[in-house]
């Protein structure tokens, strides 16, 4: 048998298994902070939940910098009263030698991005395989990447149980650029549902 199908069959028992375990250990999680439990305490369980899961994935995809980030507001337009409509990395694992960039992430304009917010949005989806490709399509994010080293990028969206975008899962190669096989696309897209669904419960999506 292929490795490529054994690695098929291993992720497709991962969904079928593990998946709606980890979620049914969340919902339990807030049921019992619902009935009076430290809130404070269940959402750091949470968030541990979704650091492993990242940990996780960058071992079996040996990729160099995994992030999460979601939408908020950020104040109002003073004006009209209206909410900015600002995004900021709130979960980020790297790999040896790869320098963190969530600090640079915080509450930016999601008008900065909107070209690829757009294309994650309206695709679920992003890939650049080589950011300094001239022939590849990078959304606007060619200059950005070059300033935290990313070579090669591949976000998938999170949304709500009603198609919703609250944010985006991103997963990068820094020291070299690597395209992203089918397998390794299935396998973010897995984890970034399982993320989405724990951030559902936690903050009650809609």
């Amino acid at each position: 048998m292929e490795t490529s199908v054994v690695v098929t069959i291993i992720v497709a028992l991962i969904t079928a298994v593990i998946g709606p375990a980890v979620l049914e250990y969340v919902k339990s999680k807030i049921r019992k902070n619902e009935e009076g439990d430290d809130p404070m305490y269940e959402e750091l369980e949470s968030d541990s939940l979704i650091n492993e899961q990242l940990q996780y994935l960058q071992e079996q995809i040996k990729s160099d910098r995994i992030w999460i980030m979601q939408f908020h507001n950020g104040g109002h337009y003073y004006s009209s009263g209206v909410s900015i409509k600002k995004f900021s990395f709130f979960y980020e694992v790297d790999g040896v030698g790869v320098s963190p960039v969530r600090d640079k992430f915080q509450n930016v304009p999601t008008s900065f991005f909107s070209r690829a917010i757009k294309e994650i949005a309206d695709n679920e989806e992003l890939c650049v395989n080589n950011m300094k490709d001239e022939s590849q399509h990078t959304y606007g994010l060619r200059d950005t990447a070059e300033s935290t080293g990313c070579q090669s990028l591949f976000i998938a969206a999170l949304k709500t149980p009603s198609g919703k975008l609250h944010g985006a899962f991103g997963v990068e190669y820094v020291k070299e650029p690597k395209g992203f096989t089918e397998e390794q696309k299935d396998e973010i897209r897995d984890t970034a549902n399982y993320v989405s669904g724990i951030l559902e419960l936690i903050h009650k999506y809609k």
